[in-house]
């Protein structure tokens, strides 16, 4: 399958503090791949936000004085390599409930140079204080919890930021992201339509969910969200795009052509892309 139609559009950096390698890196191997379109995404800066508590933060995310030199480089990189393949910013950014307004405060300073924001959920609320229920620090949370609460706590918190007129984003990140480490809901039924009132929100706000194959590295061994709610947003007809979601220059564009091939058996044929926070459909 020739991927100079596909775009991987979730990657990071080293100045996350988490993954390695430069923009440059994920561009040359998103070249080498053959892919036609590159996404940069690197976490937004957490320092501002209040209440963290626990939440080793520093080790999330770049500062907020390195935000300046990641967009230059980032449109330096656009300019350099615009021959060769098209190079797309943006950022994803951690829902906080009740911190819109101060995200919104340091935010509006980069708006014009964003092609697009992943919305994403990390974070929940622990017996203590907040935790991050995909970092294996946090791992006691689930069972003090029990797995089903963590799932009904991610969904509702989702469907918060979904349905803030306050959090502007694009795009929804890992929708099922608490089975990373293979944890399933007993109550499966119960979860499933949970996750289904949430699509159905995004369907109704016009978000699009991206198809995140970092799950395949993980325990879970599967992409993000499952086949069965792919299918789910199928039937409600939620656009779609790709994102590895990469800390390694080895994790760009990662299972993206079997990936691709089971969208198209459940019937999916378009891809989104984002241009200054507009999107459009591409075929595949």
């Amino acid at each position: 399958m020739n991927l100079n139609n596909i775009s991987d559009y979730h990657t990071h950096n080293f100045r996350c503090k988490h993954a390695n390698g430069t923009l440059q890196d994920y561009l040359e191997a998103a070249l080498k791949l053959g892919l036609g379109e590159i996404g940069f995404s690197d976490h937004f800066p957490y320092e501002f936000l209040k209440d963290l508590g626990r939440i080793p933060y520093k080790e999330y995310a770049m500062t907020l004085d390195e935000i300046p030199n990641y967009l230059k480089t980032a449109e330096d990189l656009r300019e350099k390599y615009k021959k060769q393949i098209k190079v797309k910013i943006g950022f994803e950014i951690d829902f906080i409930v009740d911190q819109e307004d101060i995200l919104n405060e340091i935010l509006k300073n980069y708006l014009d140079q964003l092609d697009y924001i992943i919305g994403s959920v990390h974070i929940l609320d622990g017996k203590d204080s907040k935790w991050c229920l995909d970092d294996k620090r946090f791992l006691e949370e689930y069972n003090y919890f029990g797995i089903d609460n963590v799932y009904l706590k991610y969904f509702q918190k989702l469907e918060k930021m979904i349905l803030s007129n306050k959090y502007d984003f694009d795009i929804v990140a890992h929708f099922d992201l608490p089975k990373k480490f293979n944890k399933f809901p007993t109550n499966n039924d119960m979860i499933f339509e949970k996750a289904i009132k949430v699509l159905e929100f995004i369907k109704k706000k016009g978000m699009v969910v991206e198809i995140n194959t970092s799950g395949f590295r993980k325990e879970v061994k599967e992409q993000y969200p499952s086949w069965d709610i792919i299918r789910e947003m199928y039937n409600l007809d939620i656009p779609i795009l790709l994102g590895s979601d990469a800390h390694l220059l080895t994790e760009v564009g990662y299972m993206f052509k079997e990936v691709l091939s089971e969208l198209k058996k459940i019937g999916f044929n378009q891809l989104v892309r984002f241009t200054k926070r507009k999107k459009e459909d591409i075929d595949f």
